[in-house]
């Protein structure tokens, strides 16, 4: 079994609606097992410099899972709730339905053209930090470091906790 971290945001068609359908997916997932999951957290989109149009917020949270499932049959499964619940991949840091990313992996460190683990730029992100250190303050991350040395490098000021995630 392994311990995963999954990162999951939407900013249409009832985010928050679109979180709490995703969790069930992934606490449904063949050989998985929920262990716990975040706060619904809201937080300001990530944007392209050119992007003309703005974005609405997104929302956020991260669920923990224990799995037998290999790293890409993960993506797979993830990608598969992704399509269901109508991701469309027209541009890079578009708005979207859902994003489930894999954030860790145990303690693997993994790159291929389709995978990247841990998932890169999360110790950057307060969307990611802050959720994640609500299930596991004492998380190390491979290549980055202790979790709560990170979400306190990290501003909350562009993180609002929006209370159970349900």
């Amino acid at each position: 079994m392994a311990i995963v971290y999954i990162g999951m945001g939407s900013n249409m068609n009832n985010p928050r609606q679109q979180l709490i359908q995703a969790k069930q997916s992934l606490a449904h997932l063949i050989q998985s097992q929920l262990l716990a999951h975040s706060d619904l957290f809201q937080s300001k989109a990530m944007t392209m410099p050119d992007d003309d149009e703005p974005q609405a917020d997104y929302i956020n949270a991260v669920v923990k899972l224990d799995t037998l499932l290999t790293p890409h049959q993960l993506l797979d499964e993830c990608q598969r709730i992704e399509n269901e619940q109508g991701r469309v991949r027209n541009k890079r840091w578009g708005a979207r339905t859902l994003d489930l990313d894999i954030l860790l992996y145990d303690e693997l460190q993994f790159e291929d053209e389709r995978l990247s683990i841990p998932h890169p730029g999360m110790a950057e992100r307060d969307f990611v930090l802050h959720p994640m250190y609500q299930i596991e303050k004492n998380l190390m991350i491979p290549g980055y470091g202790e979790l709560h040395l990170l979400q306190n490098k990290i501003s909350a000021k562009n993180i609002q906790c929006l209370g159970a995630f349900v």
